[in-house]
């Protein structure tokens, strides 16, 4: 049987250092841009030059070196990104099992075309080149592809498990080459089959992570849109019942009128009266719905000290369904009154409301006092610890789902959403 030579160590590190960029891109690096690559450029040279010198040690210290070699990705993964332990021996997991596969996959071919070279012909560069473009090429275009703004909850099973997996993989995958202590070609056949299978299972548990958090978060989406919905049906039926209560007293003021005729009296009266008018007209946008969700919010404003502005064109909203506006405006209404809350001073408890036309769209914006800074992320939605950034979610969804976009922005202590729709 021939023996074929084995891997080099300088092909196994750049396996490895392609395959933590791959899964590191899952999460936002931890510093600025520049000093990110200047530590991942860093950080690969010194794995490169650790398994180029190690790469003839006696087989006994074969196992130790591999062990530092992802102790040193598990590190970077860890350092550069934000990741929390779990969720980077996960990752850490996925990449060594990734550049198993690819080491050993490139390897297989160049024995099949070349074994009398040893890796640094320009045909064996070349068949490198190839596959490891191929390989991480299209495996990076598949995982961008089903990149969303919902993060996995990588648990400690499925961390256990990937890890498990993956040191189970490899002891098989490498069974073979330590009994016979010499590379053949039926030992890169069984180590590339089992790498196959180990980067699959890793691949489907991944997946499914991913399906049960889009499930998790389109649930939490939808409580938030039945919220507001219940929240329109109770304000429209106090509304019918304060509505009627205004016109009784607006019964009562003629009567009182009728009877007495003293100037003062007049005075009071037609100050009341005006009152009744300005309440009467201050939400009769021209849309029902909105009409309700406005008076609503303005009735908690009174309540707690919130001192809310609105100039607002509901007709311009006719073609959204209920649902939509309640999602739209009675979740951006209520992620404005939770900031304003924190205000101590309630000077300070400002909220800004305007929906007009502009330029053929329809602008929704939603403006609240904020002293703090407000911290977006990943996602460019505020973090769920400052203004619901969570619920957000679901205003972007319904925004998106009529063509339109949400925008967030924060200057001189004043936080602002804007929601844009194609006019109808």
């Amino acid at each position: 049987m021939t023996v074929l030579p084995g891997i080099p160590r300088l092909y196994t590190a750049l396996a490895e250092i392609l395959a933590a960029l791959l899964y590191a891109q899952a999460r936002p690096p931890r510093t600025e841009k520049p000093m990110h690559w200047g530590i991942t450029a860093l950080w690969a040279a010194l794995l490169a030059a650790f398994l180029h010198l190690t790469g003839h040690v006696p087989l006994q210290w074969w196992v130790p070196c591999m062990v530092t070699a992802l102790a040193a990705i598990y590190l970077y993964l860890w350092g550069t990104r934000e990741m929390n332990l779990r969720e980077a021996s996960y990752c850490c997991a996925r990449a060594f099992i990734l550049a198993e596969l690819a080491a050993s996959l490139e390897w297989q071919l160049h024995c099949e075309l070349w074994p009398q070279f040893t890796g640094g012909e320009v045909p064996s560069l070349l068949l490198l080149a190839a596959v490891y473009g191929a390989l991480y090429g299209g495996l990076y275009l598949f995982e961008r592809r089903r990149v969303t703004a919902v993060r996995p909850n990588i648990s400690v099973s499925a961390t256990l498990m990937a890890v498990v997996m993956a040191l189970t993989v490899f002891a098989v995958s490498n069974l073979s080459f330590i009994a016979d202590e010499q590379a053949t070609m039926s030992v890169y056949y069984i180590r590339t089959l089992v790498d196959i299978a180990g980067v699959l299972i890793l691949s489907v548990q991944h997946e499914q992570l991913r399906e049960a958090a889009l499930h998790s978060e389109l649930a939490a989406m939808d409580n938030v849109l039945q919220r507001q919905y219940e929240q329109y049906r109770q304000s429209k039926e106090n509304i019918r019942l304060i509505n009627r209560r205004y016109h009784e007293l607006k019964m009562q003021i003629a009567a009182i009128r009728a009877e007495r005729d003293q100037a003062k009296q007049n005075a009071a009266l037609a100050e009341m009266e005006q009152d009744i008018r300005r309440y009467e007209a201050e939400n009769k946008t021209g849309n029902p719905v909105l009409d309700t969700l406005l008076t609503a919010k303005s009735l908690y404003c009174q309540q707690h000290g919130i001192n809310m502005t609105c100039v607002a064109d509901g007709t311009l909203l006719h073609f959204l369904t209920t649902g939509e506006i309640c999602t739209i405006v009675g979740t951006a209404l209520d992620n404005a009154t939770e900031s304003v809350l924190t205000e101590q001073d309630p000077e300070k408890r400002l909220i800004r409301v305007a929906i007009y036309a502009q330029n053929g769209f329809v602008m929704l914006r939603f403006e609240n006092y904020c002293t703090k800074p407000v911290e977006l992320a990943p996602d460019g939605l505020p973090r769920r610890s400052s203004h619901g950034g969570y619920d957000l979610k679901s205003v972007r969804a319904a925004a998106e789902a009529r063509g339109g976009t949400l925008t967030l922005h924060w200057e001189n202590e004043w936080f602002t959403v804007r929601i844009l729709l194609p006019q109808k």
